[in-house]
C-alpha cells in the first residue's frame, strides 16, 4: 500500500498572517504541495462565504473545513467516493456536524444576562472591522454563518468554565479561538471533520494517508494532537498552545506563512517528496 501525505491547516495566523491575512510568505509552499498532489486542506474558523473567495486567491482545488469543524466541502467533481449521498450546495457537496446558527444564536441571547460577551449576531460590519482588521467585503462575508456563532469574550476564564458547563448539558460547546469563543455543536471539532475527510481519502484510494495538521490556536490543539504530523506554528500575538500527549510537535521557529512554510518544506523532505 502506498503511503502519501494530506495537510489540513488553520487560517488566520497559520497560513495567513495574524496582522494583514497575507500569505506571500507561504506561496511557494502552497505551489510545492500542488505540483506534488499533496491535498492541502483549509480547516478553519472561516465561513463558507469567506472560503469562496478566499480559494479564488489561494487557488484551491482540495476540499474545505468550516467554522471550526462545523461541516467539510467537497468539490462536486472530486473522485472521492461515497460523498453524492451528502446534501449538495452549489458546486459542492456538504458533511455537516452539528445544529444551525439559529439555535445558537437563541441560545446565547437566553445567556445574555448572566454573562459578560457580544454575541456576532449584535455586531455591524464595522463594529466587526473594528474588532478584526477585516476590510468592510470580507468582514461581511464572515458574518455570512451557518453553524456556529463566535462571541467576544469580555468575562473572566473562570466564567467561560461555568457557561461551558451549562453548554455541555445542552449539547453545545464553547471553544476558544484566535479572536472568539465559539459556539458549535458538541461534535464540530477540527480533529472530527479532519478525521471524517482524512477517512474518505483513504476508502478512495486505498492509500495509507499520513496527516499534517498545521494550526496556532487553541481551537487547533484537537487536530494538531490527532495527526501524524503535529506542527504549532508560531504566534507574534500569544504563546504556543500546549498539545496534550504530544512529545513530538514541531513549533516553527519563524510566526505565521513564513513559520508554515518552514514546516511543510520540513514534511516534504522528511518525507521523501524532495
Amino acid at each position: 500500500m502506498t503511503t502519501t501525505l494530506i495537510v489540513f491547516t488553520d487560517l488566520d495566523g497559520t497560513l495567513l498572517d495574524h496582522f494583514d491575512y497575507a500569505f506571500t510568505d507561504a506561496e511557494a509552499a502552497l505551489f510545492s504541495l500542488k505540483t506534488l498532489a499533496i491535498p492541502c486542506v483549509l480547516n478553519t474558523s472561516k465561513t463558507y462565504a469567506e472560503l469562496l473567495e478566499l480559494r479564488l486567491a489561494l487557488r484551491h482545488k482540495d476540499p474545505f473545513i468550516i467554522e471550526n469543524g462545523a461541516a467539510v466541502y467537497i468539490p462536486a467533481n472530486s473522485p472521492l467516493v461515497n460523498i453524492h449521498d451528502l446534501e449538495r450546495r452549489g458546486d459542492f457537496y456538504v458533511q455537516s456536524f452539528g445544529p444551525k446558527r439559529q439555535h445558537l444564536i437563541e441560545l446565547s441571547q437566553s445567556m445574555k444576562s448572566r454573562y459578560d460577551f457580544i454575541s456576532y449576531h449584535d455586531l455591524s460590519t464595522e463594529q466587526l472591522m473594528e474588532h478584526t482588521g477585516l476590510d468592510y467585503q470580507t468582514a461581511e462575508l464572515s458574518l455570512q454563518r451557518d453553524f456556529t456563532e463566535p462571541l467576544i469574550w469580555n468575562d473572566s476564564n473562570a466564567a467561560l468554565e461555568r457557561l461551558r458547563h451549562e453548554l455541555a448539558a445542552q449539547g453545545i460547546k464553547a471553544q476558544k479561538g484566535g479572536r472568539f469563543v465559539h459556539l458549535m455543536g458538541a461534535q464540530c471539532d477540527k480533529a472530527v471533520a479532519m478525521n471524517w475527510l482524512k477517512q474518505a481519502y483513504q476508502d478512495t484510494f486505498h492509500e495509507d494517508l499520513k496527516s499534517m495538521a498545521l494550526g496556532d490556536g487553541e481551537n487547533d490543539v484537537g487536530m494538531i494532537c490527532e495527526a501524524d504530523i503535529p506542527v504549532v506554528v508560531r504566534s507574534p500575538v500569544h504563546v504556543p498552545p500546549e498539545i496534550p500527549g504530544r512529545y513530538d510537535v514541531w513549533i516553527t521557529d519563524s510566526y505565521g506563512p513564513k513559520g508554515w512554510s518552514e514546516a511543510i518544506n520540513k514534511a516534504l523532505v522528511n518525507e521523501g517528496f524532495i
